[in-house]
């Protein structure tokens, strides 16, 4: 494998540098030939040539142009030449510096006014910010990118900037974002017919699916992709899309499927010559064979990806063969070797700034010293990388570090601090899956919600037929599927009576339209009636929500059909009210027209209250006072109290330090147990507010004198769409739930029936 690895390095080293020096020795005599700008361009042209092969020439070559360029007042090559000094740099990981030019050069392109030149400006910026890990500087200048591509009406530019835009939220883990800028660009791609974007945009999006451990969907959008290369013979994108499948299978534990895709992506990279990507093919190969502990074996294809990654001057790439080779030889117990490999990677991830490979390289070294029954050395070891893992906040690399600190402190008997670290772990390892099965299924839902944004009606009703876990449901009776069919059924008829009614008005005799407007308002009273049905059976099935990953998918479709059903909602109801205003009825037509407007509203709010819960929340945390949102929200109930003969109290020692906060959700939040407090009091009573700050965290009572909460209704009360009222929708506590642990809070209920009940929140000081 090596003397063929070297071979075809030899090879391609040797084509390059003929191919490269036929062209610098073109630009050269170009060069020499032309004089003033013409001069400039050719100047610049040989600059960018010397990228990747001298970068120090590019500079020196860049600075000519720049000089010459100046004198001839030429701005638009003065631009490029400090563009192309500033790509030399990048080229160099001087990524600060690289900063600079190309801000001085986007400045100068846009006094120029060129368009196109500021697109690959702001391109070239975007770029390097993400080599800096700077991804919110990065999806500034992309989304700049992307406006000005809309402008000038570049399909190609607005479907490549929204994939760099769903790259950059990818990185940001915002997998909810990536995809629904990956599908957009996938759906550009198609639209214009430009397959090779199209299929690079399917691997993407299998890609962030298979992070989201969807597998079946992952394979399926990969395999597209394949078909697209295939058919446009791309075999860069083929070598690439079959390690992506390989991947997926390694994922779920097929390691020979994986291998053999694995295999076949190698050899198509061996015969296009990449050397980048044969390496990392290498490594993957590595991984599998130490997964199945063949750690010999793993070693030669993790040695083989480590040579040619040096060959290419690959900082990352040494950094992660260096790492992987450290790990195999720490499990055969060769600990002097693997502690040599693992310092390497250690140096090449500082060359690189990357503070997650430095985190996961010390707790390598660290283990190997646990191992060693070096216990102090591990120790030191496992500390340096917990600070950088808190720092950069990978949860799975603290809880890897906390047990193994936990298991060295019950080593040498101090078991109080074993104790301690295991409770940090303890509580992280919960913190985590709670937060990746919300991802998951946040990620679910925004899946299936950009599909059925671009499907029809009959497209989406023969998915939820075919859909397993609606079958599943059915037959546990959770008929969450009829539901849904429910909500269509109950769109065809009020559409369809809608323009029933246009067509008739002016040709039918009053009393066939007072028959027809009273048997089509009777069909909607018993749609509604089975809607509120259920909504009731759907509240029920919340808790198995929680608990169960593929009931997750099922929900967001709740979600998806409210979001389009809004737009009929609203033709039914601006219907009515032109009906209304416009043409005069008897007083039975009237009423019936004034119940469709009604309903539609109150249909309306249903949905809202949906949206709202489904959809995730803009949080926006800016240092304010939660005794000032407070008072906000007794003057916002302050009418319906007096109306309703309920006192409002707020009392307070004033000494409430001001916050990180989000006002408005937090304002609603408030807002929604106060107007629980205030249904609850039917007949008058006392409403309470005492905010204290106790220590760091700020404690806001609200207490009422109301019916109170049974028991058995009070460990449900935060469950989603459970409500005691005939009138309600349930998502209230559940909202306020959520905006409270957006805030890191949390929230207890205290209740008495015939009593009152007391609602507790502690939300922690945010500086």
């Amino acid at each position: 494998m090596k003397q063929k690895i070297l071979l075809i390095l030899m090879v391609l080293l040797i084509t390059s540098l003929i191919a490269q020096t036929s062209e610098i020795d073109s630009l050269k005599a170009d060069v020499e030939k032309a004089a003033g700008k013409e001069k400039v361009d050719a100047m610049n042209f040989l600059s960018k040539a010397y990228w990747g092969v001298d970068q120090e020439l590019s500079i020196v070559n860049g600075n000519k142009a720049l000089i010459l360029s100046r004198k001839l007042k030429y701005k638009k090559g003065e631009a490029e030449a400090i563009n192309n000094i500033g790509g030399a740099y990048y080229y160099l990981d001087d990524f600060n510096t690289a900063v600079e030019h190309f801000i001085q050069s986007l400045e100068l392109r846009k006094k120029i006014g060129d368009k196109k030149e500021i697109i690959n400006a702001l391109n070239n910026l975007g770029i390097v910010q993400e080599s800096l890990n700077n991804h919110e500087q990065a999806l500034k200048y992309y989304l700049e990118s992307m406006d000005i591509e809309s402008e000038i009406g570049n399909k190609n530019g607005i479907a490549g900037s929204l994939n760099n835009i769903g790259m950059i939220y990818e990185n940001l883990s915002d997998y909810n974002k990536a995809l629904e800028y990956f599908r957009r660009a996938e759906h550009i791609y198609e639209e214009i017919g430009n397959k090779y974007g199209q299929a690079t945009t399917l691997d993407n999006i299998g890609s962030i699916l298979r992070v989201l451990t969807n597998y079946d969907k992952s394979i399926e959008y990969h395999l597209q992709a394949l078909k697209i290369h295939e058919e446009t013979d791309d075999k860069t994108g083929i070598a690439r899309t079959l390690g992506n499948i390989g991947q997926i299978h390694d994922d779920i534990g097929e390691s020979e499927k994986a291998l053999n895709y694995y295999h076949r992506s190698l050899k198509m990279e061996e015969e296009l010559g990449n050397l980048f990507g044969i390496a990392g093919i290498l490594n993957n190969i590595g991984i599998i064979h130490d997964d199945m502990e063949q750690y010999d074996i793993a070693l030669k294809y993790y040695i083989d990806s480590h040579d040619i990654y040096m060959e290419i001057s690959n900082a990352n790439g040494v950094a992660d063969a260096s790492n992987n080779i450290g790990i195999a030889y720490k499990n055969q117990k060769k600990y002097d070797k693997a502690l040599l490999y693992l310092q390497e990677s250690l140096a090449s991830y500082k060359t690189i700034g990357k503070k997650k490979g430095i985190a996961a390289t010390l707790n390598n070294i660290a283990a190997v010293y646990k191992e060693k029954n070096q216990f102090s050395q591990a120790l030191i070891f496992f500390n340096r990388a917990l600070i950088i893992a808190k720092d950069i906040k990978v949860r799975d690399l603290q809880i890897e570090i906390y047990e193994n600190i936990s298991d060295i402190y019950s080593i040498i008997k101090d078991y109080e601090t074993s104790l301690h670290y295991y409770k940090l772990y303890s509580s992280i390892k919960d913190s985590t899956f709670t937060k990746e099965r919300m991802e998951i299924i946040s990620g679910m839902e925004t899946t299936y919600e950009v599909e059925l944004r671009l499907e029809e009606q009959e497209k989406e009703i023969v998915l939820l037929q075919k859909d397993n876990e609606i079958y599943k449901l059915r037959s546990d009776k959770q008929n969450l599927a009829l539901l849904l069919l429910v909500f269509g059924l109950f769109i065809i008829i009020v559409i369809g009576f809608i323009f029933f009614f246009r067509y008739t008005l002016n040709k039918k005799a009053k009393i066939k339209l007072e028959k027809e407007v009273e048997e089509r308002t009777s069909d909607l009273k018993k749609t509604n009636i089975r809607l509120t049905k259920e909504m009731q059976e759907r509240k029920d099935l919340q808790n198995q929500l929680m608990r169960s990953e593929r009931l997750a998918g099922v929900g967001e479709l709740a979600a998806g059909i409210a979001h389009e059903i809004r737009n009929p909602l609203g033709n039914i109801s601006s219907s009515a009210q032109i009906c209304l205003s416009k043409y005069e009825h008897p007083k039975e037509v009237q009423q019936f027209l004034e119940i469709i407007q009604e309903d539609s509203n109150k249909a309306n709010s249903i949905i809202k209250g949906l949206l709202d819960f489904a959809n995730p929340r803009d949080v926006k945390f800016k240092k304010g006072s939660s005794l000032k949102v407070l008072k906000n929200v007794i003057k916002r109930i302050d009418a319906r109290c007096q109306e309703k003969n309920i006192v409002v109290k707020l009392n307070s020692n004033g000494n409430i330090q001001d916050s990180l906060i989000d006002a408005k959700w937090l304002e609603q939040a408030f807002l929604n147990l106060a107007v629980n407090a205030i249904n609850a009091m039917l007949k008058g009573g006392e409403l309470k507010f005492n905010v204290n700050q106790v220590q760091n965290n700020i404690r806001v009572s609200c207490i009422d004198t109301g019916h109170g909460i049974s028991k058995k209704n009070l460990s449900k009360i935060f469950d989603p769409f459970f409500t005691t009222r005939e009138d309600g929708v349930g998502l209230g506590l559940s909202l306020t739930h959520q905006i409270i642990e957006d805030h890191k809070g949390s929230i207890k209920i205290e209740s008495k029936e015939k009593v009152g009940t007391e609602v507790i929140v502690e939300i922690p000081i945010q500086i």
